[in-house]
């Protein structure tokens, strides 16, 4: 049973698993650079590589070589990746680097110097046993802090991959105490060949954990980009249809009375003749700020492109805040906005319509809203028009005429008939 694991070919398999590894992370940290986690990661897998390739050579190679600079790299494999969780997320640590290269310090330090460590097996175990837990579990506290700040999926993986794998590292720090360690031809005892495979195979679970982490948060950030306006940190026109369609798919969201309104920001392309179009942009970034912020819960914000907006209210806002879309206007009104010490004054117009339960044609409930829209601007700007109808889950509900509601005014709006 003693001669399942032969300890050389199985640090053969791991060094060469992590080479294959190590050369796609690096060529993600190529493609990358600016990624400093990419490259920690990147620099503690070769390094990982090299102590473990040092540790295979161990039966022809001198000690200090294969067993002292051997497990020094692969410690410093481990406080390389500890830095990565760090930059990863951000997080602020004291005297990083020290941290970092202390537990492969130590180890070459004793092995260098400590004759009678560097000649007893067991002893060796019993060190590299704790240093390595330490490590690990340093790269597990690392991850576990990243984890409150970005509950990402992978990172339970790789939660349970480091913190398996210095609690295998604590459990092994007994044994050579239990049953004492001899290799004879590459084997030694069950347990601590049953352990390098356990390491084996928690090496690669760490690395896909990695891997997994890095292509979450590049596959949110795509999707992100893909949703959010660059400009005002808002929703973008799909991600905002797609917002109110969810919304009317909730029981409270589909009941009659939710409002769809557009909003237009007066006279903005004066704003950019007149002041540039930093202006204008500063403009934009306030009034998306402003308007999202004064949404109740519940409610849909976006921008729909140039400088109109999207505001959706399920009916329970409504109820809740019925005067809401005239607040708004006239808070607009008021905003101190500023590029330097340039005063920006700015107003909006808003179009407006109600929708009835269930399913709505957007597309319709948009044309209805921006032609009560248009209804504002041609009535004067600076006021809130409603469409003259509810919008049916039926299209076949023909668009009528609108006419703007005076300033300050929000009456309901006629209902067609049956």
């Amino acid at each position: 049973m003693d001669h399942i694991f032969h300890i050389p070919t199985l640090s053969l398999c791991l060094s060469a698993v992590c080479i294959t590894v190590s050369v796609f992370v690096t060529v993600l940290w190529y493609e990358d650079r600016g990624n400093r986690a990419l490259a920690f990661w990147s620099l503690g897998l070769w390094a990982g590589c090299g102590g473990l390739g040092l540790l295979a050579l161990r039966d022809v190679a001198p000690p200090v070589v294969a067993l002292g600079f051997g497990n020094a790299f692969s410690l410093w494999s481990l406080g390389l990746i500890w830095l990565g969780c760090i930059a990863f997320d951000r997080l602020e640590i004291r005297f990083p680097a020290v941290k970092a290269f202390s537990c492969g310090a130590i180890w070459l330090v004793c092995f260098a110097l400590w004759p009678r460590f560097a000649a007893d097996l067991n002893m060796r175990i019993v060190v590299c046993s704790v240093l390595f837990c330490l490590a690990s579990l340093m790269v597990t506290s690392a991850i576990r802090r990243g984890y409150r700040q970005d509950p990402m999926a992978a990172r339970r993986l790789a939660i349970f991959a480091f913190g398996g794998h210095g609690l295998v590292y604590l459990i092994r720090v007994p044994m050579p105490l239990v049953e004492p360690v001899t290799l004879s031809a590459g084997y030694g005892p069950l347990w601590f060949g049953l352990m390098m495979f356990i390491f084996f195979v928690q090496g690669l679970v760490g690395v896909l954990a990695i891997f997994a982490m890095v292509y979450e948060r590049t596959l949110r950030a795509h999707k992100l980009a893909s949703e959010i306006d660059f400009l005002t940190a808002v929703p973008n026109r799909r991600a905002f249809l797609l917002a109110v369609e969810s919304s009317r798919q909730k029981p409270e969201g589909a009941s009659a009375g939710a409002i769809l309104a557009l909003v237009d920001a007066d006279h903005f392309k004066s704003i950019n003749d007149t002041h540039g179009h930093a202006a204008g942009d500063a403009v934009l970034v306030a009034l998306a700020a402003f308007l999202s912020g004064r949404l109740p819960k519940g409610g849909v914000f976006g921008r729909l492109g140039g400088e109109e907006f999207g505001i959706y209210l399920p009916s329970p806002q409504v109820e809740h805040e019925p005067d809401l879309l005239e607040s708004l206007r006239v808070a607009v009104g008021r905003l101190d906005i500023r590029q330097g010490e340039t005063p920006l004054p700015v107003t909006i117009s808003l179009g407006a319509v109600r929708l009835a339960a269930g399913d709505v044609d957007l597309q319709m409930a948009l044309a209805a809203a921006d032609r009560a829209l248009y209804a504002s601007k041609k009535g004067g700007r600076d006021k809130l028009s409603w469409s003259d109808f509810d919008v049916m889950p039926s299209s076949t509900v023909p668009l009528q005429a609108l006419q703007p509601r005076p300033s300050g005014e929000t009456l309901e709006p006629a209902r067609p008939a049956a």
